[in-house]
C-alpha cells in the first residue's frame, strides 16, 4: 500500500508475548504478532492513522466508561482518500489484544439484547463527531448504522459502499477482550479488499472513575 503509518513508540516492557494454543476466541486466524506501538493522538480519546489513501479514526471516549458490561463501543471514523471505492462490511474491522487474541465485531442482536448503553454511547458519539469531523470538512459522509439503537427508528445497514472523497462514521461494539479492556495496548485493523495492505490503529483504553467510585473498582 502506498505511504507508511507513522506511530508512536511506546515504553519497553508495555507488552508481553503470551501464545495460548488452543484457546481462540473466535473462528479468525490467530495473529501471533503482539501489538508494539501505539498510533497517533488526534484527541485525548482519538487515535489516528493516516496515509495516502485513508485517514482512521478509533475514539475511546465510551469506551472509558465501560465496566461490567460484556461488550464496550468504540467511536470508528473510515474517511476515503483514494480513487477506489471502499465496499466496508462488519468483517473489515477486527480488534486484537495484546494476547494476540483477535475478536470480530460482535452480532446487534446480542448488543442490543445484553447492552444497555447503547443512547449513552450514541450522545457521546455525536459528541466526540464534532472533534473528529474537523479533519473530514471536505468529504461527504455516507450512512453507517451497523448497531441501530433501539430508541430510534433505524434501519440496520451491514455494508457501506464508500466512494472516494466520502467518509463513514459509526459505534462498533466488541466483547471484552481476554487482556482486560483498560490500559493494555488493543488494535483495531481495517481492511478491505480495495487496499493491498490493512490499515492497523493501536490505541489504549483509560478507565475514567465515576463520582462515587474508588480506584480499583470496576473492569
Amino acid at each position: 500500500m502506498n505511504g507508511r503509518w507513522t506511530r508512536r513508540a511506546i515504553g519497553t516492557g508495555a507488552m508481553v508475548i503470551l501464545l495460548l494454543l488452543g484457546l481462540s476466541c473466535t473462528t479468525l486466524e490467530r495473529n501471533p504478532e503482539v501489538v508494539g506501538t501505539y498510533s497517533d493522538r488526534l484527541s485525548p480519546y482519538n487515535y489516528k492513522e493516516e496515509g495516502d489513501l485513508a485517514l482512521i479514526v478509533v475514539g475511546v471516549d465510551g469506551a472509558r466508561l465501560i465496566r461490567d458490561e460484556p461488550y464496550f463501543p468504540l467511536f470508528v471514523m473510515v474517511a476515503n482518500k483514494s480513487k477506489e471505492t471502499f465496499t466496508i462490511t462488519r468483517e473489515a474491522f477486527v480488534l486484537e489484544d495484546p494476547l494476540g487474541r483477535q475478536y470480530a465485531m460482535a452480532p446487534a442482536a446480542e448488543v442490543r439484547d445484553a447492552y444497555h448503553r447503547m443512547d449513552l454511547d450514541r450522545r457521546l458519539f455525536l459528541r466526540n463527531s464534532s472533534i473528529t469531523g474537523t479533519y473530514v470538512g471536505l468529504f461527504r459522509r455516507m450512512s453507517s448504522d451497523f448497531f441501530p439503537s433501539t430508541a430510534r427508528t433505524s434501519v440496520q445497514i451491514n455494508a457501506v459502499k464508500l466512494p472516494p472523497r466520502t467518509y463513514m462514521q459509526d459505534v462498533l461494539y466488541y466483547p471484552i477482550p481476554e487482556s482486560g479492556l483498560n490500559d493494555v495496548p488493543l488494535r483495531l485493523t481495517f481492511s478491505v479488499k480495495e487496499l493491498q495492505e490493512p490499515i492497523p490503529v493501536v490505541f489504549a483504553v483509560p478507565k475514567t472513575l465515576g463520582v462515587f467510585e474508588k480506584d480499583g473498582e470496576g473492569r
